[in-house]
C-alpha cells in the first residue's frame, strides 16, 4: 500500500460530555503526543493484498466455537453466523480492490505479521490512540469534514439513502454514496493528511484491547493490551463501515469486539513506526 507519512504531532482526542451521538466508549478529551515517525496505508488492506498472504502461507483463520463463518447483516439488521462465508465470499459480490472483510482481529495481526517478515519493515496495526489521530488529521468534532451529515457521502461510504433501501435500521447520514455495502478502497475524498476510508466502507480492527475505563488511556500513542485490567479476548475497531450511521461514524467512537469475532462490517489497515 502507499503510506502516508507523519512526523511527531499532538491533537486533543476523544468527546465532549455534551457531543450527540456520545457513547461511554468514546473517552474523554485529552491531548495525545505522538513522538515518533509513523506510516500509515492510505487505504484499507485490499482483498488482493491479503489474497497474497493466504497464498504465500496456507493460513487457516481460528474462529470461536459456535461463530464459524461471518457474522452477515440482512434487512432488519444481523442474520447472524453464515458458516461458508469468509474474507473470499463474504456473502455479497466485491472485487479485488474493495477492503477485506470477514477477517477477525487475530488475521489482522496474522497479516501484519507476514508483511513485516515478508519486506523487513515493521508492520503492524493501529493502536486505537493513533487511529484516531490519524482519523481526525487535525481536526476536532465528529467528521474530519466538519459539522455537515449532507456533507458524508463525499467522503465516506456509510449508512446513507442506498443503504435505507436495503436495510431497515441504523441513524442514516442525510446523502447518497451510490454503494450498497463495501467500495473500492480511495472511493471516496480523503481526509486532509491524504488517508482514505478512516470513517466508513470497514471498520478498522486495532491492536488495542478492550478496557471498561478509559481513564488510563495512554496520551502516547501505544498499543493498550492488558495492562490497567485489559481483556484480550477483546479488540478495539474504530471508524464505523457501510452499515454505520451517524451514531458510529464519529472519530471519537470505539467499539469492542472479540478478537476472532468475523463480520462483514470489519476489516483493516497497517502501520508502520519508521523512528522515536
Amino acid at each position: 500500500s502507499e503510506m502516508c507519512i507523519r512526523d511527531r504531532g499532538n491533537a486533543v482526542l476523544g468527546s465532549e460530555p455534551w457531543a450527540a451521538n456520545r457513547r461511554g466508549g468514546d473517552g474523554a478529551i485529552r491531548e495525545v503526543t505522538i513522538a515518533y515517525s509513523l506510516a500509515i496505508a492510505k487505504t484499507e488492506t485490499t482483498r488482493a493484498q491479503y489474497r497474497a498472504f493466504i497464498e504465500a502461507t496456507g493460513y487457516q483463520t481460528p474462529s470461536a466455537p459456535g461463530r464459524e463463518g461471518c457474522n452477515t447483516w440482512t434487512f432488519d439488521r444481523v442474520l447472524g453466523f453464515v458458516r461458508n462465508h469468509n474474507w473470499d465470499s463474504p456473502g455479497f459480490d466485491q472485487r479485488e480492490d474493495h477492503p477485506v472483510i470477514c477477517v477477525s482481529g487475530v488475521d489482522a495481526e496474522a497479516y501484519a505479521a507476514w508483511l513485516a517478515e515478508t519486506t523487513g519493515k515493521p508492520y503492524r496495526l493501529l493502536s486505537s490512540t493513533e487511529f484516531e489521530y490519524a482519523a481526525r488529521a487535525g481536526t476536532r468534532g465528529p467528521w474530519f469534514w466538519g459539522n455537515s451529515n449532507a456533507a458524508a457521502c463525499e467522503y465516506a461510504n456509510v449508512a446513507d439513502s442506498t443503504f435505507r433501501r436495503l436495510y431497515d435500521y441504523a441513524p442514516v447520514f442525510a446523502c447518497d454514496d451510490a454503494q450498497e455495502r463495501t467500495a473500492p478502497v480511495g472511493s471516496y475524498k480523503p481526509n486532509p493528511w491524504g488517508l482514505h476510508d478512516m470513517l466508513g466502507n470497514a471498520w478498522e480492527w486495532t491492536g488495542d484491547c478492550v478496557h471498561a475505563d478509559m481513564n488510563k488511556v495512554p496520551t502516547d500513542g501505544r498499543l493498550w493490551r492488558g495492562e490497567d485490567d485489559g481483556d484480550c479476548t477483546k479488540r478495539v475497531p474504530r471508524g464505523g463501515s457501510w452499515a454505520s450511521g451517524t451514531d458510529w461514524v464519529r472519530a471519537a467512537a470505539q467499539a469492542a469486539d472479540g478478537a476472532l469475532y468475523h463480520s462483514q462490517l470489519l476489516g483493516f489497515r497497517v502501520a508502520v513506526t519508521l523512528g522515536e
